[in-house]
């Protein structure tokens, strides 16, 4: 899954597409309704910035969601 604002490069026809070739489904913030992304973006700055996020990029989806799954817990 993967969220986005209604911004057209996230809407447009060549990412879809792609997106539905990964088998990779959307979501999409409330039209018109502001307070959705400070939200998530706070969110994203928190995990980035916490102690045990890894330098490097994850090796796996697996691996991405284990280090997902004891960060929440």
């Amino acid at each position: 899954m993967i969220h986005s604002d209604n911004g057209s490069p996230m809407k447009g026809a060549t990412l879809r597409a792609k997106l539905v070739d990964l088998d990779i489904a959307t979501s999409f913030s409330r039209p018109r309704v502001s307070n959705d992304n400070p939200y998530s973006e706070s969110l994203f700055k928190t995990v980035k910035y916490h102690h045990t996020f890894p330098e490097n990029p994850f090796k796996t989806l697996s691996e991405a969601r284990n280090w997902v799954e004891a960060f929440v817990c």
